[in-house]
C-alpha cells in the first residue's frame, strides 16, 4: 500500500504563521494587551512607591531602606520578564522557521523510500 503525501496544508500538524503569531502575541504592544506592555507599565510604578529618606522618621528609616530596595529589585524583575518574553518571541520565530526545514526534509525523505 502506498500512501500519497498530502498536497494541502491542512494535512500539517502545525501552522507556522500561527507559532509566529504566539511569538508577536507576547510583545505586540499595539493593543496594549501584550504580557510585555503589562510588564511595562508595571515597570512605571515602582518609581513612584519609593518612601525617600525621612518619610517614617529616624526610628523607620531602616524600614524605608529595605522598601526601596524591594522596589528597586521589584522594578529590575518586571524588566528582565519583559526581556525574557521578547528571547520567546525569537525562539517562537526560530522553531517556526526549524518547522518549515524539517518539512521539506521529510518530504525528501518519504520520496526517497
Amino acid at each position: 500500500m502506498v500512501m500519497a503525501l498530502p498536497s494541502d496544508e491542512s494535512a500539517r500538524i502545525y501552522d507556522r504563521v500561527a507559532i509566529k503569531r504566539l511569538g508577536d502575541a507576547l510583545v505586540d504592544d499595539t493593543t496594549g494587551t501584550s504580557p510585555v506592555s503589562h510588564l511595562e507599565e508595571a515597570g512605571g510604578f515602582p518609581p513612584n512607591m519609593r518612601l525617600g529618606w525621612g518619610a517614617l522618621g529616624v526610628i523607620g528609616f531602616p524600614l524605608t531602606q529595605e522598601h526601596d530596595k524591594i522596589v528597586a529589585a521589584a522594578e529590575w524583575k518586571l524588566g528582565d520578564m519583559a526581556q525574557s518574553l521578547h528571547g520567546h518571541r525569537d525562539e517562537l520565530y526560530t522553531a517556526s522557521g526549524n518547522v518549515d526545514t524539517a518539512e521539506v526534509e521529510n518530504i525528501e525523505n518519504v520520496r526517497r523510500i
